[in-house]
C-alpha cells in the first residue's frame, strides 16, 4: 500500500500545473556483450553492433518511471534504436518527438592496437581520450556540449506548462542537465546513468512565462 501511495504522490507532482518539468531518463539495458575481449582495432565494428542491438527483454523499467511517462504530454527520443524502443515500451501509444540533438555523444573508435581488452574497457579509454580532446573525425566534446544546449532549448519549449520526458542516453543526459541547471531549472547535478534511471528538473510556470 505504501508503494501505491508513493506512486500516486509522484504522479500528482508530475502533473502539478504550477510547474513545468523535464524528466531525463536513460534507455533500457541492451542485449549486447559489453565485457567480451576484443582487439582495439575492432572497436568501431563493436560500436556498430551496439547501435543495432535490441533491448534486453528481461530488464524492465520501474513503475515510477512509467507513471511519469503516462503523465507527460510529450515524449522525446533520439533516432538511435535503443532510445526509440525504450520509449515504445514505456508509452506504446505515444507519438514521440524524434530529434538528432538527443542522440548520444559520439565516440571515436579508430584504434590501431591489436591488444585484446574487454570491450567496455576500450570504450572507456576512447571516451577518456575524447574528453581530453581526441575526436578523430567524430563530434568533439565541445560540439557535444553545444548540441546539449540545443537539446535543452527544445525540451524547454516543449515543457511550457507541462511535463516532458526525454528517453535518451547516459552522457548526453548529463550534458543536457548541466544546460538546464545553468538556465535555472532545479534538479540533480548529474542524472543517474543507470539504465531506466531518471532525473527530474522543474521551474515554476511563472518563471517560464516571464
Amino acid at each position: 500500500m505504501a508503494g501505491v501511495a508513493s506512486a500516486e504522490r509522484e504522479s500528482a507532482a508530475a502533473t502539478d500545473d504550477r510547474v513545468s518539468r523535464i524528466i531525463l531518463a536513460r534507455h533500457g539495458r541492451l542485449a549486447w556483450d559489453f565485457r567480451a575481449p576484443i582487439p582495439g582495432n575492432a572497436l568501431c565494428k563493436w560500436r556498430r553492433g551496439e547501435d543495432a542491438a535490441p533491448l534486453d527483454a528481461l530488464h524492465r523499467p520501474s513503475a515510477e518511471l512509467e507513471q511519469h511517462v503516462r503523465a507527460a504530454h510529450c515524449v522525446a527520443v533520439s533516432p538511435l534504436r535503443r532510445s526509440r524502443e525504450s520509449a515504445r515500451l514505456l508509452a506504446p501509444s505515444a507519438e514521440p518527438l524524434i530529434d538528432a540533438c538527443f542522440r548520444e555523444a559520439e565516440l571515436p573508435c579508430t584504434i590501431r592496437s591489436g591488444l585484446r581488452l574487454r570491450s567496455h574497457v576500450w570504450a572507456g579509454l576512447a571516451r577518456a581520450a575524447w574528453f581530453c580532446g581526441w575526436s578523430d573525425g567524430v563530434e568533439s566534446f565541445r560540439a557535444a556540449r553545444a548540441r546539449a544546449g540545443q537539446a535543452a532549448a527544445i525540451l524547454t519549449a516543449q515543457a511550457r506548462g507541462g511535463v516532458v520526458v526525454l528517453v535518451g542516453h547516459g552522457l548526453m543526459n548529463v550534458l543536457i542537465a548541466r544546460q538546464l541547471r545553468t538556465a535555472g531549472w532545479r534538479g540533480p547535478r548529474f542524472p543517474s546513468v543507470k539504465h531506466w534511471a531518471f532525473g527530474m528538473y522543474s521551474v515554476p510556470n511563472s518563471w517560464q512565462e516571464g
